[in-house]
């Protein structure tokens, strides 16, 4: 039954996918008899494995990791811009939004010790346990889709199915510290816990794949384009730069791949045009962009108010989002040009990176950029450029630890630093951890935190 289709048990979420399952089941099937099972009051909660060994409940299950992947990845990228400089969690919200606020101020102020500790008492790794949870799903999928797919259909899902995958691997390897779990789902519905993977070894498995999904999507171009601009983003962690541009070249300028809008409806980026929480970083801890006082056109901003610990501070809440069920933008054509231009970078031609990244600017209206003298100053504006154009897509801490691990830059001059107004100052993490107490009682294999990279 598919409410032991995951790692970890969680009653009330299972059966709230169920529910979900059986709504996608019935609308995927066009009639209502082939949702008989599906509804039979005697058993409302759990749907029969059975049930689902169609067509119509291959698709279902598609539908469903779809569903949940694009409700997940937004909470995914604000969690990656509070704990990088997009966005900045607001001290005045303390005394009403607890305990939420406690990890939002936690990923904000990178406080590893502190976030290890509130996911070890709240017994959840709110960042890996969600992208976790969706890639379990997708296996679930796959395996339903190569047994009762359509024939019409059936090479081009498995394409959408294997991207989302990739996508949701290379996500991790970014955004969590190395020695994290990529817990699986076996075809007989029984957990396989993995070992413990360092980053390179986790976009190496994405990039796995995103090959797969090119190979069955080879008439299907969204969601051949959604894999090749993954992939490239995921070989530039690798430091293939020219692999990375040749694999992104054939996609198109206009490209985009976006969230379900229907799956969007609480995105957390609109909290902060409601009063509440997570407004827009400027410049902050130093290292920081100025996402507000640069006034661009690709990272829009709304006043909200002003601040209420620091009177003399105006508030601004993101734009880019402006309801809850605004889709996200997850792979682009912009972003396959932004990684030719770091590819150009390292041919060596910077002036081809200028290039690109000029052709982009005047898309919005944006003057031109000159090209700075020396190779630091150079990168520092690929990646101004990268941050303005991919704000809050889930990109940035992926960008942060990559000028760390790529342009052997110092963590303190990339990350927010000094002092922090909750914390008293900035922790030293890098990365988000993922926590033993939590993935080591489910895991055998899990025995260290953050181990080595």
């Amino acid at each position: 039954m598919i409410g032991a289709s995951f790692p970890r048990a969680h009653g009330l979420a299972h059966r709230r996918v169920a529910r979900a399952v059986q709504v996608l089941c019935c609308c995927a099937s066009l009639t209502v008899t082939a949702c008989h099972g599906l509804l039979d009051v005697r058993d409302p909660t759990i749907i029969q494995d059975g049930d689902l060994a169609n067509a119509p409940g291959a698709n279902a299950r598609r539908l469903d990791v779809i569903y949940v992947f694009s409700g997940t990845i937004g909470t995914a990228a604000q969690e990656t811009a509070l704990f990088s400089d997009e966005l900045t969690w607001d001290i005045d919200r303390i005394p009403t939004y607890q305990p939420y606020d406690l990890e939002a101020y936690n990923l904000d102020s990178r406080d590893e010790t502190l976030l290890t500790q509130y996911a070890g008492t709240r017994q959840i790794d709110a960042h890996l346990d969600g992208l976790d949870q969706i890639f379990s799903k997708s296996s679930v999928a796959l395996t339903a889709m190569r047994l009762y797919g359509a024939d019409t259909v059936k090479q081009e899902y498995l394409a959408q199915l294997f991207g989302l995958r990739g996508y949701l691997i290379v996500q991790m390897a970014e955004d969590v510290c190395p020695g994290f779990p990529i817990n699986d789902i076996s075809s007989d519905n029984l957990p396989v816990y993995s070992g413990p993977y360092t980053t390179d070894a986790a976009v190496a498995y994405g990039i796995a794949q995103l090959d797969s999904a090119l190979a069955h999507g080879r008439d299907s171009s969204q969601f051949v384009n959604l894999s090749r601009v993954v992939k490239g983003r995921a070989l530039l962690d690798l430091g293939q730069w020219a692999v990375a541009d040749t694999t992104v070249a054939s996609v198109p300028d206009g490209f985009t791949y976006a969230t379900d809008p229907s799956a969007m409806s609480t995105l957390p980026f609109v909290w902060s045009q409601n009063g509440c929480c997570a407004v827009v970083g400027d410049s902050e801890g130093t290292n920081g962009l100025p996402f507000v006082s640069a006034h661009d056109p690709r990272v829009p901003v709304i006043y909200e108010r002003q601040g209420q610990a620091d009177t003399t501070d105006s508030l601004f809440g993101q734009n880019k989002y402006p309801t809850g069920d605004a889709p996200m933008v997850i792979a682009s054509g912009v972003e396959a040009r932004l990684i030719q231009a770091e590819a150009a970078l390292h041919e060596p031609n910077p002036a081809r990176m200028l290039s690109i990244l000029n052709a982009l600017r005047a898309t919005v209206g944006l003057g031109d950029l000159s090209l700075p003298p020396t190779t630091a100053e150079q990168v520092n504006l690929l990646y101004h450029e990268r941050a303005f154009w991919l704000y809050l897509t889930g990109r940035r801490l992926g960008d942060l630890r990559r000028l760390i691990k790529q342009y052997g830059r110092d963590a303190e001059t990339v990350f927010p630093t000094g002092h922090h107004i909750l914390s008293a100052s900035y922790g030293r993490a890098t990365a988000i951890p993922f926590t033993l107490a939590v993935q080591g009682v489910f895991n055998g294999h899990i025995t260290a935190e953050c181990a080595a990279p």
